[in-house]
């Protein structure tokens, strides 16, 4: 159902500090597909290599990452049945790039399956309403 980790949540205290911080060290740089959602106050994506983190101002949030991963849209039906059979609570989320199903685990721990074919997400999370 998973194809790969999509990225990373991280939440930070200074957003234009965190993102120095991972290019001096690791080489990450923004990444210009999602320059948009942070001008419009989304998180602020940075890649490197096949690897991407979106930084999250923390503003209260508790420490701990939210790990998302990338599926097809044919793969989105499949995992919403799943989540409804084990009677886990999710929210769907159009960021009108992709398409964001957020759950957690059996221990809590934040997860989000994002789908970056709009469209055919569209249409799949329709049909599976």
């Amino acid at each position: 159902m998973i194809d790969a980790l999509d990225h990373v949540h991280l939440y930070v205290d200074d957003i234009h500090a965190a993102a120095a911080w991972y290019r001096q060290i690791l080489g990450f740089h923004p990444d210009p597909a999602f320059r948009q959602w942070f001008e419009e106050g989304g998180p602020y994506v940075i890649s490197c290599a096949a690897a991407s983190l979106s930084l999250f101002p923390r503003r209260g949030h508790a420490p701990g990452p939210t790990i998302a991963f990338s599926t097809q849209a044919t793969q989105l039906p499949t995992l919403l049945n799943a989540l409804r059979a084990q009677g886990v609570a999710y929210t769907v989320v159009d960021h009108a790039l992709t398409w964001s199903i957020y759950f957690h685990d059996e221990s809590a721990n934040a997860l989000e399956v994002t789908c970056h074919q709009y469209a055919a997400a569209t249409a799949a999370l329709a049909t599976s309403a």
